[in-house]
């Protein structure tokens, strides 16, 4: 814990972290089956996104939304 008056130091990398990449499970709700997979953490998505060729090629069905 900082004492007051005391000098904060800051550091800063020379190559920041600009992606964050993990695994995680994808599921084919209706039948039950999945795979594990990389994907991009993107902290500025408002939900769960899957590109769809990755879709397409896992045999996933696609819903247009409205």
């Amino acid at each position: 814990m900082q004492k007051k008056g005391e000098a904060r130091e800051v550091r800063q990398t020379l190559k920041p972290l600009r992606e964050v990449w993990m695994s995680m499970g994808i599921e084919k709700i209706d039948i039950h089956e999945g795979r594990i997979v990389k994907a991009l953490l993107d902290s500025r998505a408002i939900g769960m996104f899957i590109s769809k060729s990755l879709a397409q090629k896992g045999g996933y069905r696609l819903i247009k939304l409205d």
